[in-house]
């Protein structure tokens, strides 16, 4: 697959995470109502597991989660997940294919909505994004010794958006 952004979004995350001790990496902060960079990394991880998952059996199943500890609190093998769904992503062939998305909101009914891998992976970067300025949170407030890109956790929508009016600002 040729877009970057997909890769991108997940390399933001790697690499912020490169800048981490284990410690800091499964530490309980306040400012996230107890949760841990670890427990937000695990759930983003998760979700492109999940679709990756969906896209070998044709059904994409977000709440059927792994909820791995592992990658909560081992940042080593976090690290190693990241890198492998880069590569999955990277060496995907036909990303139009029709997938089903399982959707439940009750115990006892799970819907089928027609999707593909594009319409998915748009929807994790969003998701991805979302948990990316909860984590921006947590560090700046308790590690402020790490570096935090600019963008990281800002919507590529918003980031445009600022662009274009320092422009008309400038202009």
């Amino acid at each position: 697959m040729k877009n970057n952004v997909y890769i991108e979004v997940v390399r933001q995350l790697t690499d912020l995470l490169k800048q981490l001790k284990p410690n800091e990496y499964n530490q309980s902060l306040a400012v996230l109502n107890g949760s841990s960079m670890g427990q937000h990394t695990r759930h983003v991880v998760e979700f492109y597991q999940c679709l990756l998952k969906g896209l070998c059996n044709g059904v994409v199943d977000y709440d059927a989660r792994e909820r791995n500890l592992m990658l909560e609190n081992d940042l080593k093998f976090t690290i190693n997940c990241l890198h492998e769904i880069e590569n999955s992503i990277e060496s995907i062939k036909n990303p139009n294919e029709p997938l089903l998305l399982a959707v439940s909101y009750c115990t006892y009914n799970q819907d089928f909505i027609e999707t593909n891998f594009m319409r998915e992976v748009v929807y994790l970067v969003e998701h991805s994004i979302h948990h990316y300025a909860l984590i921006r949170i947590g560090l700046q407030e308790n590690f402020p010794k790490i570096f935090i890109p600019k963008n990281f956790g800002v919507a590529y929508s918003t980031v445009k958006h600022r662009e274009e009016n320092v422009i008309m600002v400038n202009d």
